[in-house]
């Protein structure tokens, strides 16, 4: 099976594929309320660009990019002595490490994110930032704050001077 494409090859796959397709894709992406509800302002409201931010997969708007991207620095990776896989057999339910069982809500039980060893059934994103657009647009790279870590007071001359760096 073909993995599927992500990052830059994603980006290419976008580039060149045909009107009807990335209409439908969106038409898929809108069952999402949150990406319908950036969809309509942004078709329908003359809206900053909406972007899909590439570390959590959330929409957002490009004038709109608050402190809420949760993501993992590291790939989920297969858990082997995962209960989840106890009575596993390849042959009969297909590979244990597939796209298909990374978004099975039933076996993300047996994957783990190894940046801070939490199953993936269980892990909301270990790091909070800005939200990163795959083309950089307006981007934050806030990768030192993790979500568990109160950090006091954050300067907001520091946050300017991040905004004036990513321009």
């Amino acid at each position: 099976m073909e993995s599927i494409p992500k990052g830059e090859k994603l980006i290419g796959t976008i580039a060149s594929a045909d009107e009807s397709t990335l209409r439908a894709v969106l038409r898929g992406l809108c069952a999402d309320r949150e990406v319908q509800e950036l969809v309509g302002k942004h078709l329908y409201e003359q809206r900053p660009p909406v972007h899909i931010c590439i570390q959590c997969g959330h929409a957002f708007e490009e004038d709109d990019n608050k402190k809420e991207c949760r993501y993992h620095t590291e790939e989920m990776e297969i858990d082997d002595n995962a209960s989840t896989w106890y009575d596993w057999d390849e042959n009969r339910h297909g590979e244990m490490d597939s796209e298909k069982n990374r978004r099975n809500p039933d076996t993300l039980g047996g994957f783990i994110y190894p940046c801070c060893d939490k199953r993936a059934d269980e892990a909301e994103g270990c790091k909070m930032g800005y939200h990163r657009a795959v083309d950089g647009k307006r981007g934050r790279f806030d990768v030192d704050d993790s979500v568990d870590e109160e950090k006091g007071g954050e300067d907001e001359e520091q946050d300017n001077e991040e905004e004036e760096d990513d321009e």
